[in-house]
């Protein structure tokens, strides 16, 4: 499972209610700045802690993504995220709204079990009446959203149906290297043949262990009965070495 980026809400009575507007509008961050706080959700968590949604919003202002009376360009999330050395890239040149069939969502799926993430821009209905940027971190049984304007559980765990129904867009960012970050040490989802190098490693290390002076006398004498070759005395034996050891041990005696 992908790691949960910081989680910031555009109506954070630290940043909310400050415009993010361009002449001609009265609008805040809390009202259109949902777009720069999935980026500022992104930056943080990647790049620099440092950032908000305030950031990310002047950002865009300063730049020309701020769209008059709307929200936020849909050019503007490489860019911003370029500044900050964050590969980031839309898929597809058109709305898919209400194709839930699209094969686009399965890869936006495979994208994120790889470790990206994905901003999507939400169409009417179960997170927004108009048009509303999230961001996606794993989708499981459950679509895992880290949604700017709502803390409700349907909004932040999607239902995969709905939610193939009413997205419109999606922007893959490249977290790969946050999600890897301690993954070689999870068991659990290496390979097979993962496993067995590391098996050969690990013997390797514990073949090279002493053997206790207690225990060293025996061992001497196994070997000159045959028993074992006294290689690697601190490695794992298995099930079947240790029936072959001693069914040598019981010929011999």
């Amino acid at each position: 499972m992908n790691k949960k980026p910081v989680f910031y809400k555009q109506g954070d009575q630290r940043w909310g209610g400050k415009p993010y507007r361009v002449p001609g509008e009265t609008s805040t961050i809390a009202s259109a700045g949902c777009g720069p706080t999935c980026a500022a959700m992104v930056i943080a968590t990647l790049k620099d802690q440092r950032v908000t949604p305030e950031t990310t919003c002047a950002w865009s202002v300063a730049h020309g993504y701020k769209a008059l009376k709307q929200g936020t360009y849909y050019s503007y999330f490489k860019p911003q995220l370029a500044a900050y050395g964050i590969d980031c890239r839309q898929l597809l040149g058109s709305r898919i709204i209400n194709q839930p069939s699209h094969p686009i969502h399965e890869q936006v799926r495979e994208y994120l079990r790889q470790g990206y993430w994905v901003i999507a821009l939400m169409g009417p209905g179960t997170w927004t009446k108009g048009g509303h940027f999230v961001l996606v971190w794993d989708w499981d049984s459950k679509v895992r959203i880290l949604d700017p304007a709502s803390s409700a559980d349907k909004r932040l765990n999607g239902d995969p149906a709905t939610f193939r129904r009413e997205v419109r867009c999606y922007w893959l960012v490249d977290a790969r290297e946050y999600n890897r970050e301690d993954e070689e040490l999870r068991i659990d989802k290496l390979t097979d043949e993962e496993v067995l190098r590391l098996g050969k490693r690990l013997q390797a290390v514990m073949g090279k262990q002493p053997v206790s002076s207690a225990l060293a006398p025996e061992l001497q004498e196994a070997k000159a009965q045959g028993i074992t070759d006294g290689s690697s005395p601190g490695a794992f034996c298995t099930r079947a070495q240790a029936a072959v050891m001693t069914l040598r041990a019981m010929k011999k005696a």
